[in-house]
């Protein structure tokens, strides 16, 4: 609310103006009609004294005054006092999730690296088995088989009267026969067989291919595998000769082989 007009009128003023003596008897006076008023529960005895009535006629307005102002005051300014602080408001309700974020797209390859140093240039396989190898034999065939010089005009033949059959013979009895076998690199000897059509006996020599010395390495008859006491070694000179000694024209020697094994 705003404030209204003053109340009060001033009855007396700095200079002396209106104003009037207040004498001993006029307290005495003034008294008679406070008394009478609290007496009478009234107070308007005194406003009718001429000289206090216009006094506290002002108090009386100069008291609405400042009642009024203390109401504005109070009511609409307040009395400057920081109030209690109010309780906390109530938690606000959880806002929605956002949306999920989409999935970012994939990088670009990288570049190819560069190409590293040419290694270094591989060894040389391992030379190819001989001619007549099969898993850890060597196979000797009836034309390997020659004679020696025992007889003039050396004649070794191969004989196909038997039907269905294939051999070697010799034309002389006092003839024997020689088949020369290599031995492959990184292999050695370990035993040979000769098949013939009747029991002959047979020798293995090792041989060195650069002198021609030769010395003998294992014996036995015809017909099965004679397995060596000292196994033979593969070398860049060397080689094996099998002899078989034929004791009649009619003894026909089918072939034989060479057992081998790694070294």
């Amino acid at each position: 609310m705003a404030l209204e007009n003053k109340k009060h009128t001033k009855f007396y003023t700095t200079d002396g103006s209106n104003a009037d003596k207040v004498s001993t008897a006029k307290l005495a006076y003034v008294k008679d009609l406070w008394d009478k008023d609290v007496a009478s529960g009234s107070n308007l005895n005194l406003l009718e004294d001429p000289t206090l009535g216009p006094l506290l006629y002002q108090m009386q307005q100069m008291q609405d005054e400042l009642d009024s102002i203390r109401t504005h005051i109070v009511n609409d300014i307040g009395d400057g006092a920081q109030g209690p602080q109010g309780p906390a408001g109530a938690k606000g309700d959880t806002g929605d999730a956002g949306a999920d974020g989409s999935n970012g797209s994939n990088g670009s390859n990288g570049n190819t690296g560069s190409r590293g140093p040419t290694g270094n240039t591989g060894s040389a396989g391992a030379a190819g088995p001989a001619g007549g190898v099969y898993g850890n034999l060597i196979k000797i065939l009836p034309t390997q088989f020659m004679g020696n010089d025992d007889v003039n005009y050396e004649r070794t033949t191969i004989e196909d009267d038997i039907r269905g059959k294939l051999g070697v013979r010799v034309t002389n009895s006092s003839q024997e026969i020689f088949a020369s076998v290599t031995i492959p690199e990184g292999k050695k000897v370990t035993g040979y067989a000769v098949y013939a059509s009747s029991k002959v006996t047979t020798y293995l020599n090792g041989v060195d291919l650069s002198s021609g010395v030769s010395s003998e390495i294992g014996t036995g008859f015809s017909g099965a595998v004679i397995n060596l006491k000292t196994e033979y070694n593969s070398a860049e000179t060397n080689y094996v000769a099998i002899k078989v000694m034929t004791t009649s024209t009619g003894q026909v020697i089918y072939g034989g082989v060479i057992v081998i094994a790694d070294r």
